[in-house]
């Protein structure tokens, strides 16, 4: 097949100004009453039966709206169902069109599920809510990786802007919360802004941070100033939600792709190693300069480290413990009393919920359990087994995203991974863990839209139709001629 070739976009085109507006003024409709909630989610719904852009679209916008700030976001009354819902009618829309390419994508999910399906059978406490848990990890990752799959590279480039504005829109409007420290402030005092948990916040914006940052450090031609000024914003924001796990996801993904990128040689696009030394040492001396002249740049650090916890966690490692470190370790010893198959996928070793269990019709649609921890917990879940598994999906998924010659894709990639470390929202799609997925196939996929890329990784013959002539235009597939859902090219 002909090399295939897309136009440079400079950073600019990946924002849009217009959609940005449309987004708050939707933040403002839906802060008005709870039936606005439901409207969305029920649009939503519809959105995800019309085509693979409209259901990522959907996806992460019902996302947001049932995991919003309920003193912004009216909740909608029956939210967790409607959640269910968009995901299950994006299902129903793109299972029928699965093809080859989309199992030689998914299967290793399908693998990890089936084995954490048999491994809840035969020991989970509550295998009823594990098998549920398993069926939405199969159906959200899934919908995932075949929409995207199936969004041809025009459609890609839009679907990218689409996202960015729209993740920076949320990102901005959260700080605006400042403003109203009883409503943009959560546990801790951290800013949690339009999302209902500082946390839930931080995950969401650790790959967006990675993403500006990598550009301003690694990127030659892609890096412009409104970059700068969103790894600045987020960064602070970062900062002000508490969420160490933001940090950390952040700084890795940056760390990673610099690391990679001094192992191998330089791309297409890509800045000369001077670069990032220069920037890196400017920051630090104007930090150094803020250290001296104000005393506040050791506060801000040691509020941040401790999460505001200084005067009752006498160290970092006492204030690891307490919020991370002491579910590891319990993870890791139920991991050894039951090291091949685990305790059960999505649960406690007992079974237990303390956050309780939601039932619609009979059935369990949430049970909320908390682990940070990543490779603990699915060894504790699913034991060896599970935890083979679950490395040969993360070792899949890498090698797809690693196509990129962008390394900002690169960085928000391993951004979303590196939260796990903190939050373990990887196995949880149903949930907050689907802003970390819609993230993750956004970085896989993005290679499609990158000249070199797609030279060095010519889609498969059944994603794209003929081209009109060698290095001509593609020619719109008739499959996913959709109508618009918020369309990527406004």
């Amino acid at each position: 097949m002909a090399a295939v070739s897309f136009p440079m976009r400079r950073s600019s085109d990946l924002i849009s100004w217009r959609l940005a507006v449309i987004f708050t003024l939707g933040v403002l409709a839906l802060a008005a009453s709870p039936a606005v909630a439901t409207v969305v989610l029920a649009g939503c719904v519809a959105a995800s039966l019309i085509g693979p852009v409209q259901a990522v679209q959907a996806l992460m916008v019902a996302t947001l709206v049932v995991y919003g700030n309920p003193a912004i976001i009216k909740p909608a009354p029956v939210e967790g169902v409607l959640l269910r819902l968009v995901l299950l009618a994006a299902i129903v829309r793109l299972v029928p069109t699965i093809r080859g390419s989309d199992l030689r994508l998914v299967w290793p999910v399908w693998l990890f599920s089936i084995a954490e399906a048999f491994s809840s059978i035969q020991e989970s406490q509550a295998v009823l809510i594990s098998l549920m848990k398993v069926a939405e990890l199969f159906c959200g990752v899934t919908a995932v990786l075949v929409a995207y799959n199936h969004v041809r590279p025009a459609q890609l480039a839009g679907l990218h802007r689409w996202l960015m504005t729209l993740g920076l829109t949320v990102i901005g409007l959260s700080g605006l919360t400042l403003l109203r420290p009883a409503i943009g402030l959560g546990g801790d005092g951290g800013l949690q802004g339009l999302l209902n948990q500082p946390q839930a916040l931080g995950i969401f914006m650790a790959p967006f941070a990675a993403w500006a940052v990598t550009g301003v450090l690694l990127m030659k031609r892609r890096a412009t100033r409104l970059e700068l000024w969103i790894a600045l914003l987020v960064g602070a924001l970062i900062i002000l939600s508490k969420a160490r796990t933001a940090g950390f996801g952040a700084g890795a993904g940056v760390l990673v792709v610099m690391i990679s990128r001094m192992l191998g040689r330089r791309r297409q696009g890509q800045a000369k190693l001077g670069r990032p030394i220069l920037i890196t040492g400017l920051a630090c001396g104007a930090l150094a300069v803020l250290a001296v002249t104000t005393g506040q740049v050791s506060k801000v650090v040691t509020d941040f480290a401790y999460k505001g916890s200084a005067g009752r966690a006498q160290n970092l490692d006492q204030a690891f413990y307490e919020s991370r470190g002491g579910g590891a370790i319990s993870e890791w010893n139920d991991f050894l009393q039951k090291p091949l198959l685990g305790n059960g996928f999505g649960v406690y070793p007992d079974g237990q919920f303390p956050a309780g269990v939601t039932y619609f019709d009979g059935l369990p649609i949430s049970a909320p359990i908390e682990k940070g921890f990543l490779p603990t917990a699915i060894l504790q879940e699913g034991g060896a087994l599970g935890g083979g598994l679950l490395t040969l999906v993360i070792a899949l998924l890498c090698r797809r995203a690693w196509r990129n010659t962008d390394l900002r894709w690169r960085a928000l990639f391993v951004a979303c991974l590196a939260i796990n470390a903190g939050e373990c929202v990887f196995m949880s799609p149903g949930g907050i863990g689907m802003f970390d997925w819609l993230l993750l196939g956004l970085a896989m996929f993005s290679y499609r839209t990158n000249p070199a890329a797609v030279t060095l990784q010519p889609l498969p013959q059944d994603t794209l139709a003929d081209s009109a002539g060698p290095g001509g235009p593609i020619a719109p597939d008739p499959r996913f001629t959709e109508p618009p859902f918020l369309h990527p090219s406004l």
